[in-house]
């Protein structure tokens, strides 16, 4: 049975979720799923879905022994925060759940966001224009860093004690964990290995990703007697990191955003009471 301390980190998309679940999963207080991000309460009911039906089998999801060990259970999703069905089933199985939310810049958000969507190989080949296109539109480059609505929609059936908000700078880029782990009811004096970024923004060109993969066949096999699956993991994800080249995004694009989420970033900061002043006054900058 899943601990009646648990958390769940609703997302958003692009704002370090990933990384997040790698860190969390350190700290020997908590129990997080088998299968990394499972998004269950998005997914629950399916037809096609074979592996989440009922809510025993988000129970079921959690390893035994680790239970037995840890001091809260919880969940780290993306989709969580823009997902009406999966607020709508946390409302229903897990009331009391502690909800946490990162935020990121949404200019920042939606450049990073935009970049994985495109295959580049070198940043003279970026149109940076094409993030307004209707094509990136239906992939929700702009749109998902509207956080508001969906906020707003988590105060309304959530008490407002039960919701975290943590600015993605601080958790990810500055590797302060004190606020969250002090919210969900573990040691804040554990700090976890943040070495490896597990989804670096950037261009990594053919060469380096040829490079890559050699190392990952050739050499990973030779290692693999002496190391982990997981440390083979780290050691890939710590190569592509470091042959990932950041990007120097256009002023005028950056601009343009802006503009686009000004409003967007007032209403942030009236819903949630941080203050998102340096958001309004920050200056283009090198995305990653």
């Amino acid at each position: 049975m899943i601990k009646e301390d648990h958390f769940i980190v609703l997302g958003g998309h692009k704002c370090g979720t990933t990384s997040l679940h790698s860190y969390l999963e350190q700290h020997p207080e908590i129990c997080l799923p088998k299968i990394k991000g499972q998004d269950f309460f998005s997914r629950m009911g399916n037809r096609n879905n074979q592996l989440f039906r009922k809510f025993e089998d988000y129970i079921a999801s959690y390893d035994e022994t680790e239970l037995l060990k840890s001091k809260v259970t919880g969940e780290v999703s993306s989709v969580y925060l823009y997902s009406d069905k999966a607020r709508q089933l946390i409302k229903q199985y897990l009331p009391d759940a502690k909800l946490v939310v990162i935020l990121r810049n949404p200019v920042d958000r939606s450049i990073s966001h935009f970049l994985q969507t495109i295959e580049i190989g070198s940043s003279d080949n970026i149109d940076f224009q094409d993030i307004f296109s209707p094509a990136r539109e239906q992939e929700g480059v702009l749109r998902l860093s509207f956080y508001s609505q969906a906020i707003q929609k988590y105060l309304e059936e959530f008490p407002k004690k039960n919701l975290k908000f943590i600015l993605f700078d601080s958790l990810i880029k500055q590797a302060n964990f004190v606020d969250l782990f002090e919210f969900i009811g573990v040691d804040t004096k554990f700090q976890p290995d943040t070495s490896a970024i597990m989804r670096k923004g950037g261009i990594i060109d053919d060469k380096s990703i040829k490079i890559i993969n050699y190392l990952r066949s050739t050499i990973g096999q030779v290692l693999k007697p002496l190391t982990t699956k997981e440390q083979r993991r780290l050691m890939t994800i710590k190569a592509r990191n470091y042959v990932t080249k950041k990007i120097e995004v256009p002023q005028s694009i950056k601009e343009e955003l802006m503009d686009l989420y000004r409003e967007e970033i007032v209403k942030i900061q009236g819903l949630t009471g941080m203050n998102l002043s340096k958001w309004l006054a920050e200056k283009p900058k090198v995305i990653d």
